[in-house]
């Protein structure tokens, strides 16, 4: 049987036994082969036959290979302390309760706070969730801020005056080092030893990722601290303890227009001063308008008695 296709005549089944050559051809020389398996797929293989431990207590897998990547920021890391990485280490604790002696931080609290998600140890928990819910509390801070200052011009973009003064790398530069949260947070570099050994002078500390590290775990401790201690706490903090630092920081690093800086000043000093107290009962009008003063209390006490004696009055009148 024959068919005319563009005119040309051609056999089907003579086609069709070429066809069936041809794949037996390609099928006997392109035979997939495949490759060894690596050392370390071996390796682990032969633990996981071999293991009598439980997989929740294991080494984690995204583990291996990196443990000489960690040791120049951690040289006292090694493969044997996987298993008490669950274990709440008390220096987490002991170094934020140094910074804020008001506040009592609980040990798998402070734990989880500088834990970051690259270090192996986030499989037991890591902050990530806090940073999330800090840079939105930062967030609406300085818009409460900026919205209540006078100094706040129509032409001025908001949102992009918030997501430059409350930059991740600001933080961490300005803030994150005042506190020292380098010396403690548990993470992996973005470099390796050897790369690193090669950079020199300050360009070291933003290219192994620190400062964005550092200013994560700002957002994680603002989490933190609105979570646990709710947020007159953080608010406090915000204005206390985060943004005085971002305006004192050198001329030409300052992400925050100089405008603003006396609305700063004036909120801070408000609240007792960098070093004031976290801690107030009455606060809860600092959250509506930070630059607007409190009503005073004996105005609000006249007010009350005017109405109290008002009321009869109004009573009579209404029966009649």
């Amino acid at each position: 049987m024959s068919l005319t296709l563009l005119g040309v005549s051609v056999n089907i089944g003579h086609a069709r036994r070429l066809s069936q050559v041809a794949l037996k051809q390609s099928s006997s020389s392109s035979t997939y082969k495949r490759p060894a398996p690596a050392p370390w797929e071996e390796r682990q293989r032969e633990e996981d036959q071999n293991s009598s431990v439980p997989l929740g207590t294991r080494k984690p897998r995204s583990a291996f290979g990196k443990d000489k990547q960690r040791a120049w920021i951690d040289p006292h890391l090694t493969s044997t302390d996987y298993a008490a990485m669950r274990e709440p280490n008390p220096e987490f604790a002991e170094h934020l309760n140094g910074l804020f002696p008001e506040l009592q931080f609980p040990q798998e609290f402070a734990r989880r706070i500088l834990t970051h998600a690259s270090h192996p140890a986030a499989i037991y928990g890591h902050n990530a969730a806090f940073s999330f819910l800090g840079r939105r509390v930062l967030s609406t801070y300085l818009y409460l801020l900026l919205s209540s200052s006078p100094n706040l011009k129509p032409t001025d973009n908001i949102e992009e005056i918030v997501s430059s003064a409350l930059n991740t790398y600001v933080l961490g530069e300005h803030v994150g080092s005042y506190w020292g949260l380098g010396r403690k947070i548990r993470w992996t570099p973005a470099v390796t030893a050897e790369t690193a050994r090669n950079i020199q002078g300050a360009n070291l500390l933003k290219s192994v990722g620190l400062y964005k590290i550092q200013g994560d775990t700002v957002a994680a401790v603002v989490g933190g601290i609105y979570e646990q201690f709710g947020g007159s706490v953080a608010h406090r903090l915000f204005h206390t303890r985060i943004l005085p630092r971002l305006v004192s920081a050198a001329p030409g690093k300052q992400n925050l227009p100089t405008a603003f800086h006396q609305d700063v000043r004036v909120v801070c000093n408000r609240m007792g001063g960098t070093k004031g107290p976290l801690l107030k009962k009455e606060d809860g009008h600092e959250l509506e308008s930070p630059l607007k003063k409190p009503a005073a209390p004996q105005r609000k006490e006249k007010v009350e008695t005017q109405r109290a004696e008002s009321s009869p009055e109004q009573s009579v009148e209404s029966i009649a």
